[in-house]
């Protein structure tokens, strides 16, 4: 019951937040982290390996979300009982140690907490908390932007917006004048990015996203950011 909990939990994360989701779910004092080796993920990681599939050399692997997270946080996997299912997890009371590392990486975390409802019976649990790069409100040590991209034909409506303090500033821009843009995010420490394009786009539209991406310097270091 729980992992089918889990797991139509993340179907639905990923609609709302975005792919690049990590999602942890309490399971007594523990936090843990899921995934089923024999289904498709459909981690963003996807999304990066498909607009790069033209340049690359040869064929693009994708790697779990859990086995990157358990490489970053030096963590075990495990895979208990006979279903194919892979865990990692850690404590409840560990999560603001390891949350900036995860950040960092261009992770959105969905931490689901156990309700308290006083009944017996099968514990329930719903989403508490959401963290991402850009709206960290526990550490406020910089001002980060999430930057909005909508493309639409030759012109491209950027938005920038902090949940920080609530600033905002919001252009069009022509694509001729694409590379001017570059300058002014000098200025602005962004930590995510946020694309929308009209459902009937030219197929190409992939490769000029990465074009533009790479050419403001904002293309992720990590495969799942």
């Amino acid at each position: 019951q729980i992992p089918m909990q889990y797991f139509n939990l993340m179907e639905e994360n990923y609609s709302k937040y975005g792919l690049s989701v990590i999602q942890l779910i309490q399971i007594g004092k523990f936090y843990e982290l899921w995934h089923e080796p024999d289904v498709p993920c459909l981690q963003q990681t996807y999304s990066q390996a498909e607009l790069l599939a033209e340049s690359a050399p040869g064929p693009l692997g994708v790697t779990p979300p859990i086995e990157q997270v358990a490489s970053l946080l030096d963590m075990r996997i495990v895979s208990p009982g006979k279903r194919s299912l892979l865990q990692m997890g850690f404590p409840t009371y560990s999560l603001p140690t390891y949350l900036s590392t995860l950040l960092d990486k261009g992770w959105t975390i969905i931490v689901i907490d156990e309700l308290s409802t006083g009944k017996s019976g099968p514990k329930q649990r719903a989403v508490s908390q959401v963290y991402s790069p850009s709206c960290n409100l526990e550490d406020c040590s910089e001002l980060s932007y999430v930057i909005s991209i909508y493309f639409k034909d030759d012109l491209l409506g950027i938005t920038l917006f902090s949940a920080m303090n609530g600033h905002s500033i919001m252009f069009p821009v022509y694509w001729e004048d694409r590379d001017k843009v570059a300058r002014l995010l000098i200025n602005y420490h962004i930590k995510e990015v946020v694309i929308w394009v009209e459902s009937e786009a030219d197929p190409g539209i992939l490769n000029k996203i990465y074009g533009l991406l790479i050419g403001w310097n904002l293309f992720p270091l990590e495969p799942n950011a």
